[in-house]
């Protein structure tokens, strides 16, 4: 349930606002909006708050199945825990899905958000525990966004402390992507708008 709850997390920040992003960029009303008065800062919190009720959504509705469908074992302030963790964790790959929306041409979002979207899955250890992973997997799989956010719900389900490196670790992809789209959004604006 933690990890599907973190995979739907993932698909939405990745497709609903990075490929969005990518075809917004493209349209009048895209271009009419640029010509406003306005920074990239408000922009990126709007779409931020925007993914957060989002992720919201997919995750209560993964809690919801799992409720319905198999007996989970979890105190209601446990299910809390996990919704709010969720929401907590969907901040970096927002901003990738940002970043991606910057930095990708509408054309090839789709593919590359695929291209990001089921790797990270994979070598995050949501389909697969992480111990199960092939070698060369288990190598790469600590260092991504997805295995330390997977180790965030996979604590809070196995009511165990939530491990303060793997929130460090999405501290600083949140950062790192949050540079990256603003980059992204500098070079757009001086590309169309310069």
């Amino acid at each position: 349930m933690a990890s599907f709850a973190v995979f739907g997390v993932i698909g939405v920040a990745l497709f609903q606002f990075g490929v969005s992003i990518a075809l917004d960029r493209e349209t009048y009303w895209e271009r009419y909006l640029r010509t406003l008065p306005g920074a990239f800062g408000p922009r990126m919190m709007a779409q931020l708050v925007n993914a957060l009720v989002f992720s919201f959504l997919v995750v209560v509705l993964v809690i919801l199945a799992a409720i319905l469908l198999s007996e989970p074992t979890l105190d209601a302030l446990s299910f809390i825990s996990l919704g709010l963790w969720c929401l907590l964790i969907s901040v970096p790959f927002v901003l990738m899905g940002i970043a991606l929306g910057y930095w990708a041409s509408s054309k090839s979002a789709v593919g590359i958000a695929n291209l990001l979207y089921l790797p990270l899955a994979y070598f995050g250890g949501l389909w697969t525990p992480p111990d199960r992973l092939p070698d060369f997997a288990a190598n790469i799989s600590p260092y991504t966004p997805t295995r330390n956010a997977g180790e965030i719900v996979w604590a809070i389900v196995g009511q165990q402390p939530v491990p303060s490196n793997a929130v460090f670790w999405l501290i600083g992809y949140a950062l790192a992507f949050a540079i990256i789209a603003y980059i992204g959004y500098g070079r757009d604006e001086n590309k169309r708008y310069a």
